[in-house]
This record gives C-alpha cells, structure tokens and sequence, in this order.
C-alpha cells in the first residue's frame, strides 16, 4: 500500500521523468507509473505524454520499441505482456488491458479499447456480479472455473484502428488491416481486410492484388 500511494507522489514522478531521460526516452511528469521500472523497457524516441497511466501488477510487463508515442490520458493495465511495435502512435484516451502485442507503425485513433479479459458474472449465479469478480481473483489459478481466463490479442504491422473502437478477447488482427470508426471487433481479420460495423465485418480489401 505505502508502495502504490509513493508511486503516485510527486517525487516518484519526477523520478521516473529523469530515469528514462538518460535512456532517450520523454516521460511527461504528469503521467503515473504504477510498476516496477525493471518491467517497462521503453525504446529510444519514445515519448509518453501527460496522464497516461501505466499499471503492471504480478508479472505485468510493457515493452515499447523505438520512437513509439502514448498521447495523454492513455491507460495501460496488464499481469501479463504489453508489446507495442517500433513508430507506432497511440492517440488520447486509448485503453489497453491484459495480454497485447501491437506490431511495427500502427496508427491508433482516440478512444480505443481493447482488453485480453473476460468478466465473469456467471460462474456463481447466487452471487452478485462484483462479488464474482473478486472471488475469482483470490482463487489459485488451478481452481479458477474455465472460459474465464486471459485470451491474447495480436494486431499485426501497419494496422490503422479507428476512432472508438473495441477489440475483443482471442482476437488476431493481421497485417496492414484497417478497422472503421466504432467498429467491435468479435473474429480475426486477415491480413490487408477493411473492416466495419458492429460487430465488424470485412467491407472491402486493402490492396488490389487481393480484391481480385
């Protein structure tokens, strides 16, 4: 507890600012770090902007390649592995949750949510559905019920995701894809696919050689 309240001071903040300076690296001091420093490897040219607020417990890690960009009010909260390519940009108020890799030169709008993680609300019917959620994380995870467990997600190079939208559990999103504005994204999409709508569906192709 005396941990996590330092981890919001002042000091830590600056701290933080000044660790990855010497690193090549551009913290704002208004963004909070709530992890272990030796969890977050952030590469050369990267900038995290103000209010961003990155949130590892367990073994929760973010790894960020080279000249990659948080805008402010980004949140990042994972126990597992956050991987964020090298020159990809994350707009405003984006929200990444649980097991993610984001490959090389995405463009990502404001407002995006995405997260590994399912809710549980039925595995104990009799409970209420916050009482389920925190039964379910004092569990071991030999004892957890099924189905409710992390489902990764992967979004390949070059993916442009839209302003508003939701990725959810178990997806691939492939190579060069582009996903419309407030689309839901519930199934795969090959590689190059545009993709709309709620839930989304692949609308066109996003070069010519595949739309023949």
């Amino acid at each position: 507890m005396i941990g996590r309240l330092y981890k919001k001071s002042f000091l830590w903040r600056w701290w933080v600012t000044i660790y990855f300076l010497c690193r090549g690296v551009r913290v704002d001091p208004r963004a909070m770090f709530m992890a272990s420093l030796s969890h977050v490897k952030l590469g050369r040219g990267t900038s995290i902007s103000k209010d961003v607020i990155i949130n590892l417990s367990g073994d929760g890690r973010l790894e960020m390649a080279n000249d990659t960009w948080l805008s402010h009010g980004v949140e990042i909260e994972s126990e597992g592995l956050i991987t964020i390519g090298e020159g990809t940009t994350i707009q405003r108020r984006c929200s990444l949750n649980g097991t993610i890799s984001i490959g090389r030169g995405c463009i990502f709008a404001p407002n995006v949510f995405i997260s590994s993680g399912s809710h549980i609300f039925a595995a104990w019917p009799e409970l209420p559905i916050r009482e389920q959620e925190a039964k379910y994380s004092a569990l071991p995870l030999a004892a957890r019920p099924t189905g409710f467990g992390d489902r990764p997600i992967e979004i390949g190079d070059d993916c442009w995701i839209g302003v508003n939208v939701v990725i959810m559990p178990g997806v691939t999103i492939g190579k060069g894809c582009v996903v419309g504005a407030n689309a839901v994204v519930t199934k795969d999409l090959p590689a190059g696919t545009v993709a709309a709508g709620v839930p989304a569906k692949i609308r066109s192709m996003r070069f010519t050689s595949q739309a023949q």
